[in-house]
């Protein structure tokens, strides 16, 4: 088992450390607050992973490191739909490439959740991403009051000098600032944070569960209510993945006419994009036929 000290030297690109991440509370108080989407404490709440086909979108350098993480707890990001242009531009990487993986899904979403990732691999999602933009807000009113409850109490038992309480909001990043040269105490405080949020995820296991899995059962992207647009790409958060196929996209494509394979794996060149996506809703409405 991953200690916490390993989880925190752990490095993966585009991350931001849990000392920093954890006390930024920028405009909405709670509402920033971080959930850990945890493949360890997920584990050890729903034994029982939901595995899916799933497609993630990268650069030829990307491809090697989705190769080191194979059958791996540290988790990326991956999606259902997506507009084509995105495969050509990418999502925070230079695009032109999508894998095919199968993967066990611990969170699920109709649009982009802006899941962040820390530098130990592990997807925190704010407060306000689950409670307001996956749509749950009348199941989860109880766990934001545990969530305010449970920052107070860090607070009361850390601060030397709680001069901003009731402001729970100030008195948190304060708390981060005091200790962020003392170490070993910053680093008991993570540890009580992470302790603390597996239990309030386990009190509310049922409500949380149903909100992170429903869209597996579901994988149509709906149009806003208001514009009538369509989200560019839905979004899970997914791990212990397994390599199925390489997609590589028009721009890229020429380059590995006389390949048989990527690093070893299977691929595919397209010559239109808008075929790739076709191929890829084609997979996903097989995949979830499969699973009902």
């Amino acid at each position: 088992m991953k200690t916490f000290k390993g989880h925190l030297l752990e490095e993966v690109a585009w991350t931001e450390s849990l000392s920093t991440m954890l006390f930024d509370l920028p405009r909405g108080g709670i509402k920033d607050l971080k959930i850990p989407l945890s493949p360890s404490i997920f584990k050890r709440l729903w034994p029982k992973p939901i595995r899916s086909r799933v497609f993630h979108v990268t650069d030829y350098t990307g491809i090697a490191n989705l190769v080191k993480l194979q059958g791996r707890k540290r988790s990326i990001s991956a999606f259902y739909n997506i507009a084509g242009w995105t495969i050509d531009d990418g999502i925070r990487t230079d695009g032109g490439y999508v894998v095919e993986l199968d993967a066990d899904v611990l969170a699920a979403a109709p649009d982009d959740i802006s899941s962040q990732p820390d530098t130990g691999g592990t997807r925190w999602l704010s407060w306000d991403t689950i409670f307001k933009t996956m749509g749950q807000q009348k199941y989860l009113k109880r766990m934001e009051d545990d969530l305010n409850e449970f920052l107070i109490e860090l607070i009361m038992q850390y601060a030397d000098d709680p001069k901003y309480m009731p402001n729970v909001n100030k008195s948190w990043i304060a708390l981060g600032k005091e200790y962020r040269k003392e170490k070993r105490i910053l680093y008991e405080i993570i540890k009580d944070y992470i302790d603390g949020m597996e239990q309030i995820i386990r009190k509310h296991g049922k409500e949380l569960r149903f909100i992170f899995i429903n869209y597996v059962g579901d994988r149509h992207l709906a149009p806003d209510p208001d514009s009538g647009d369509y989200e560019e790409w839905d979004e899970l958060v997914v791990n212990n993945i397994k390599i199925i196929k390489i997609h590589v996209g028009p721009e890229f494509a020429p380059d590995f006419e006389e390949d048989d394979d990527i690093d070893g794996f299977p691929f595919k060149g397209w010559d239109d994009t808008s075929d790739l996506t076709k191929y890829i809703a084609q997979k996903v409405k097989k995949d979830l036929k499969k699973k009902r």
